[in-house]
């Protein structure tokens, strides 16, 4: 069994390499997969994992599903890591596949410390390890679940919410999402060491005289803020300061590896 992630911060990289723990699949990146017209593989059982951006799935996962070939004869899961609030994504995601002749046979959620820091800072770290703790347990369900090749649960969060967020606002700003990478900015702190050029999952920096130049192919995923080991990155007047995130299991160097295979 194949499991495919994308991750910005580490959250979803550790729930993939979890569940490959407890049903024995192999973890690839689908950043690594990218460059290839078709994704093909010979596992008829799939599992996506992602966070939920902007309350609905981020844009490469959407690439990437198109790229799955033969992908009605694939029994394919979700699993959607979030920060504040799930919205209907999962619901969200069984649409797409269909809308790609394929079927979502389940979808999880699962609650991980939010990355988005123009709109705030990391929490305590005492809040971060009940959310792994949840995990730990919430992991076995998932995979005993896959294992047995059951289908048809959908996590998802209130109706009218998931309307509103998932469907409306998520509707309405994801086709801007490439250029929202022209509030990123670099202060003085920056010494030109090149690593949020090697975090970004599209290739999407650049580096002129060594500070990094934004390229309009962003994602929002924050890798290149959020490993930044001077916290010289900016996006928009209220980072500065605030308290950075990535989950304390995973290096810098495991996001440079995945997204460079």
């Amino acid at each position: 069994m194949k499991i495919y992630y994308f991750t910005g911060t580490g959250n979803s990289l550790v729930v993939a390499k979890d569940l490959s723990n407890e049903i024995q699949g192999d973890i690839v990146s689908i950043p690594s997969a990218m460059g290839m017209d078709k994704i093909r593989f010979e596992d008829k059982d799939l599992v996506i994992v992602f966070p939920v951006y902007m309350w609905g799935i981020p844009l490469i996962v959407k690439r990437f599903i198109e790229k799955i070939e033969d992908i009605k004869e694939k029994k394919i899961y979700g699993v959607a890591t979030y920060g504040g609030m799930a919205g209907g994504t999962i619901n969200s995601l069984g649409k797409f596949i269909k809308r790609n002749n394929g079927l979502l046979s389940g979808g999880f959620t699962v609650c991980m410390p939010g990355n988005y820091i123009p709109m705030y800072e990391a929490i305590d770290e005492s809040k971060q390890k009940k959310m792994f703790n949840d995990w730990a347990e919430k992991v076995k369900k998932i995979a005993s679940y896959i294992k047995e090749g059951n289908t048809g649960i959908y996590e998802n969060g209130n109706l009218f919410m998931n309307f509103i967020f998932s469907s409306i606002v998520y509707n309405l700003l994801a086709n801007k999402i490439p250029k929202m990478d022209k509030q990123f900015w670099v202060d003085d702190n920056c010494n030109k060491c090149g690593i949020c050029q090697k975090v970004c999952p599209t290739g999407n920096i650049s580096i002129q005289d060594g500070k990094p130049i934004w390229n309009n192919k962003c994602e929002q995923c924050l890798a290149c803020l959020q490993w930044c080991q001077q916290s010289a990155i900016q996006c928009g007047k209220k980072t500065t300061g605030r308290k950075r995130y990535h989950h304390p299991s995973v290096k810098v160097s495991d996001i440079i590896t995945k997204y460079q295979q």
